[in-house]
């Protein structure tokens, strides 16, 4: 009567909701048909996995039963559902990795001819249903890797036939059900990965066939009852990862056939009893992460099948039983973390089937085997931090299968062997706190898998390799190289890490080209000199730099300070001089920053991380000022009385015109006749007989010392209609002032005039972006506004846009100034660099003339003047020049004291 009554609910319902299951009103619907599509009723299904499970309303004759043409049913051929091949019976529901959710319909119960139900990789929740134990001929159920929670339900004695029943991986609470004792031919049983608590019971010693029991990843407490060691079947054990308390009971070792032992990570203490010997079938035993202490037993060496043992993270002392190296058949042994002493069994290196060798964290000595790796199957060594001393075995990766290679902490000593240079295979070497010496080949660094690659704290020498591989990491700090970084350093596509500090690298640090990946560099304690590359604004995900405690010399460059990432500089002890770039006010992600004992002068930038710094940070450069240090600048008084001028009122636009142009022009003037004695001197060497001059390219004199002044400057402009050339910023004239000195001076197009007139504003950085213009102009014998530049453009924008094309500055730098010669072009360089900033598109990054005087001090040249000039171009670097020489000097602005 309940199955007649259930059918009429359920295809009353079927109706009411329009499915078209029928193409006559006189159709029977078949009992299984109803069961199934209720079943689908209850499951969400996001991704339509169940779309076939529905009756085509194009089929005018779907096929109900096997009557029909000897024709299936029509449910037979619908997703995970099997039929008996005769009676046409579902036998078999496979619904698992569906990504289904809900619930399981109580209906399931109809489906009485089922033997195999499979839900698993699911996310059904809630309590699970009871409907499924009454699905009395199940052999097989999987609801494992679901989300069923609360306390097991009761009834799941009734699949008396039950043979394989997988709960892994839900949400159970509570104790463990002693009901699944009654179930007769169960042989697996997994109830791992939730939350049991409670003891494990000691009628689960009462299973008749049981073969696998897993009981791990619950929240099990107590100790572990003997009565396990009933279970004669029994081949797997798996109980760890629970709160256990106590030994492990010697009537484990009566399960003859146990095949795998894992009682990992379960809080037992004592020792490793003896009388594991006895389990002559074991192939696993993984006893880590407990507080076992004392010896590993010798009588290990029985058990003749076993493939793989975990002992680590224990208490374990003494030596690594000699016995061990009986085990022919082991596969992967590891011991980390234990207080093992003594030396490694040789016979070690001779097991034919070792892939994995762990013994890391002990404090064993001797040498490593020296057949280690000859089987040509080791996959993984790690033996690090222990005494250990030696060389590596010549034949570590026979048959390139080694991926993992860690030595580090120990004393091993000689060359890196050739099966490990070129031992193709390697992902990760890490041998760094070593005495390994020699060089390091190039086939390292280029082995075609290795990302990670940590050789610090050796004795390696000799050249560093030019090329880097796939390297994501490489740390060659404390060794002894004597050699100068390659200048392809930077070019690897993907590192990111490199440290290379106190390793006695000599000469400069090569241009930043290609630095698009690298995020940390560390190169301090080292004998660097030269300066800065100031293309380190190509690293633009670089979150640290450390160059501190090298000979570095020249000015910081301010492209640091524009890094998006960047939060940790430090370029301390070095001979930096010049200013701290005040773009380091608008750099947000700063975090620390050090100059500390340079010959550094000028304010401190006093926004961001600078307000938070300690003066420590500072300390060594005498000349820095700035509130952090209690130290004013000598500059304030000066803003100070700028400031009052600004705000005197004006009388016309016109008068504070001419007075921005006076002020301009008179700054000027120096750089424009210093420019044509430029160009005169170097064509005069460069292009001429001329071999002992004795006066440089740059000559920059303090207005204060001319013998005419800036109203002199004024009246002859005002008088002169000797034009010399006309530019897109102005017109430069030609004027002889009433010393007889013959003067260029460029007066500003009405652009810059009429900013001031409408504005009535002194705005001096202005002023600096133009000086910048001119300082372009000179560098590259271009016009300030050319049809080369394209439409729209200046020589800013060019400049800009030239900079990063493969010709680069080459491109950039006119060559009739001699910048074809290297140590010239150095100096060009500079300047450009100089120029650069002063044409910042924020304002607020363009340094004040100040800054600008004090760097071009600083690009004072360091070179040395040559005798032999042949054809303009410059004298072999490499030739050896007697004599003393002379600098070319770089006459210095005289330093006012203001104070």
């Amino acid at each position: 009567m309940k199955p007649f009554l259930f059918f009429l609910i359920t295809f009353s319902y079927l109706c009411q909701t329009q499915l078209p299951l029928v193409s006559s009103v006189t159709t029977t619907l078949p009992f299984q048909l109803i069961t199934l599509l209720s079943i689908k009723s209850s499951i969400i299904d996001p991704l339509n996995h169940l779309n076939d499970w529905k009756i085509n309303p194009s089929n005018s004759s779907p096929t109900f039963s096997n009557s029909n043409n000897h024709q299936d049913p029509i449910w037979c051929s619908w997703r995970g559902i099997t039929c008996h091949p005769k009676t046409t019976q579902i036998t078999s529901l496979n619904l698992s990795n569906l990504n289904l959710s809900g619930t399981i319909s109580p209906q399931i119960r109809y489906l009485t001819t089922l033997t195999h139900l499979n839900i698993s990789g699911n996310d059904f929740n809630g309590t699970s249903q009871t409907g499924i134990f009454q699905l009395i001929g199940l052999r097989t159920l999987d609801i494992s890797h679901n989300s069923f929670s609360s306390t097991f339900p009761p009834g799941i004695a009734k699949l008396r036939f039950l043979r394989i029943f997988d709960a892994y991986n839900n949400n159970f609470t509570g104790p463990l059900p002693e009901e699944l004792i009654k179930l007769p031919f169960l042989e697996q049983l997994n109830l791992g990965g939730s939350y049991f608590s409670g003891r494990i019971p000691q009628s689960y010693g009462t299973f008749k066939r049981l073969k696998f029991l897993k009981l791990s990843g619950n929240a099990l407490e107590g100790s572990l009852p003997p009565q396990l060691g009933l279970l004669s079947e029994l081949q797997h054990l798996e109980i760890g990862y629970n709160t256990f308390s106590g030994t492990i009971p010697i009537e484990l070792t009566l399960l003859s056939n146990l095949t795998y032992l894992d009682i990992s990570a379960a809080n037992i203490s004592g020792q490793v009893i003896p009388e594991l010997g006895n389990l002559t079938m074991l192939e696993t035993l993984l006893l880590f992460e407990n507080s076992l202490s004392g010896k590993i037993p010798s009588t290990i060496g029985k058990l003749k099948f076993l493939k793989a043992i975990d002992l680590s993270e224990n208490q374990l002392t003494g030596s690594i039983p000699p016995e061990i190296t009986m085990l022919k058949e082991l596969e992967d042994l590891r011991l980390m973390y234990n207080k093992l002493t003594g030396e490694i069994p040789q016979g070690i290196g001779e097991l034919p089937k070792l892939n994995i060798f762990q013994v890391f964290n002990n404090s064993l000595s001797g040498t490593l085997p020296p057949k280690l790796g000859s089987n040509g199957l080791l996959q993984r060594l790690d033996v690090s931090t222990n005494s250990l001393q030696g060389p590596i075995p010549v034949n570590i990766c026979k048959g390139n299968n080694l991926v993992k290679f860690n030595l580090f902490n120990n004393k091993f000593t000689n060359n890196l062997p050739l099966s490990l240079t070129n031992c193709t295979s390697l992902a990760r070497v890490r041998i760094q706190n070593n005495n390994l010496n020699g060089s390091i080949p190039q086939t390292l660094t280029m082995l075609p898998n290795l990302t990670y690659l940590d050789l610090s704290n050796n004795n390696f020498n000799g050249e560093i390799p030019q090329e880097f591989g796939n390297l994501q990491y490489l740390n060659i700090s404390g060794n002894s190289f004597e050699s100068e970084l390659p200048n392809s350093i930077w070019n690897s596509s993907n590192l990111q890490i490199f440290s290379a500090s106190f390793s006695k690298i000599t000469g400069q640090i090569p241009d930043f080209i290609g630095c698009k990946t690298i995020y940390k560099i560390e190169l301090q304690g080292n004998f660097i000199n030269g300066n800065i590359p100031w293309n380190i604004r190509d690293c633009e995900k670089l979150i640290l730099l450390n160059l501190s405690r090298n000979n570095l010399t020249g000015i910081i460059p301010w492209e640091i300070a524009i890094l998006p990432s960047i939060t940790d500089v430090d370029l301390s002890q070095n001979s930096l001089t010049g200013i701290i770039p005040s773009s380091f006010n608008n750099c947000s992600t700063l975090t620390n920053f050090n100059v500390s004992f340079n010959s550094l002068t000028g304010p401190i930038p006093s926004s961001g991380v600078f307000e938070s710094l300690h003066p420590s940070s500072y300390s060594g450069n005498e000349n820095l000022c700035g509130q952090l240090l209690a130290k004013p600048c000598a500059a304030a008084t000066g803003e100070n009385e700028l400031e009052a001028r600004r705000q005197q009122p004006k009388k016309t636009a016109g008068a504070i015109v001419w007075i921005i142009a006076a002020a301009f022009g008179i700054g000027l003037f120096v750089l424009v006749a210093g420019t044509r004695c430029f160009h005169a001197n170097y064509n005069r060497r460069f292009n001429g007989n001329e071999t002992n001059c004795e006066i440089g390219p740059w000559k920059l004199t303090a207005f204060q010392r001319l013998n005419f002044t800036a109203d002199d400057v004024l009246e002859c402009v005002s008088k002169s209609d000797k034009i010399l050339g006309m530019g897109s910023t102005g017109t430069v004239y030609k004027a002889e002032m009433p010393g007889g000195e013959i003067i260029a001076v460029k007066k500003l197009w009405c652009k810059q005039k009429e900013k001031y007139a409408y504005t009535l504003q002194v705005d001096e950085k202005s002023d600096i972006y133009s000086y910048g213009v001119v300082l372009m102009e000179i560098l590259s014998g271009k016009r300030s506004v050319d049809q080369e530049f394209g439409d729209g453009n200046s020589i800013v924008d060019w400049v800009r846009s030239k900079i990063k094309t493969k010709d680069g500055i080459e491109g950039i730098l006119d060559k009739n100034a001699a910048a074809g010669c290297s140590t010239v072009r150095e100096e060009m360089i500079q300047i450009l660099r100089i120029a650069l900033l002063c044409t910042s598109r924020n304002p607020a990054d363009r340094p004040s003339m100040r800054d600008v005087v004090l760097m071009l001090q600083e690009a004072k040249p360091k070179r040395k003047l040559f005798d032999s000039v042949v054809l303009g171009r410059c004298a072999n670097d490499n030739v050896d020049v007697g004599g003393d020489g002379g600098d070319i000097p770089l006459a210095q602005k005289p330093i006012i004291n203001e104070s």
